[in-house]
């Protein structure tokens, strides 16, 4: 009986370890890029990333559509493969000209 106790502790503590490690190992990244009107991001080696829906999220999309963007925060990776990028700051570099 306490040979299955014990198992079974450990089996729980193992589960919880790894499903809070997703969010402990959530690094603070650096991207640069141009903001679309998609609410995404996408950085000068082409890669795309969503823009997660935030107060600082909005506010970058929003106001910066065709601008170069510098951005911080953490990735996170959907079901689909798509990048999602929660902003935690960003500053504003340059503004894309158009081609004629």
């Amino acid at each position: 009986m306490k040979k299955t106790s014990f198992v079974v502790s450990v089996m729980a503590f193992l589960m919880v370890s790894i499903f809070l490690s997703t969010n402990v190992l959530a690094e603070e990244i650096t991207i640069r890029g141009t903001v679309n009107d998609k609410y995404q991001i996408v950085s000068e080696d082409g890669q795309i990333y969503e823009v997660a829906e935030s107060e600082k999220g909005d506010e970058v999309v929003l106001q910066n559509i065709g601008k170069i963007v510098k951005i911080s925060g953490t990735i996170e990776e959907s079901d689909e493969g798509d990048k999602i990028i929660t902003v935690i700051s960003y500053e504003v570099e340059a503004e894309v000209e158009a081609k004629e």
